[in-house]
């Protein structure tokens, strides 16, 4: 067991831990080294309790799979209005003309909403779940690849 020596004690801290020790029924250094321990647990608790109050920052590929997610929900919203088979990238790219982040870097690059609906398939309004295209799925998992890599 390691040894701790504690020179220059204020008398009156010094005698309330020898009087605490005495109630206890320990020695001044077993009183303190429990003293120590109590302190020491109470301080790893309140820090624990610190970190669990702030909220964890997701991670960038955390917020570019949820940001993909709704991107990819509003497309298949997209496909079943215009009665598409399946999600394409044109699809998506109109979700992404709606989001505020997205759109104006679309837009200086000379992508409407206009221009995109001009390719769209169209057809009566489909109902379920829209599949993704093969096309689609690259897409995305190239925009990733691009943004993980700036």
């Amino acid at each position: 067991m390691a040894t701790l020596h504690a020179r220059n004690f204020p008398d009156d801290l010094y005698e309330r831990l020898r009087a605490t020790a005495q109630e206890d029924g320990r020695s001044i250094s077993a009183q303190a080294a429990a003293l120590l321990r109590d302190a020491l647990s109470d301080r790893d608790h309140r820090r624990q309790g610190m970190r669990q109050l702030r909220p964890r920052r997701p991670t960038f590929r955390e917020q570019f799979v949820k940001r993909a997610e709704q991107l990819v929900l509003r497309a298949q919203d997209h496909c079943r209005e215009v009665g598409s088979p399946e999600v394409t990238p044109a699809h998506v790219m109109l979700a992404m003309l709606e989001d505020p982040v997205l759109a104006p870097a679309l837009e200086r690059r000379g992508i409407t909403v206009e221009s995109v609906r001009a390719v769209l398939p169209s057809g009566p309004p489909r109902k379920g779940a829209a599949p993704i295209s093969t096309e689609a799925r690259q897409m995305l998992e190239n925009a990733l690849v691009q943004s993980l890599g700036l």
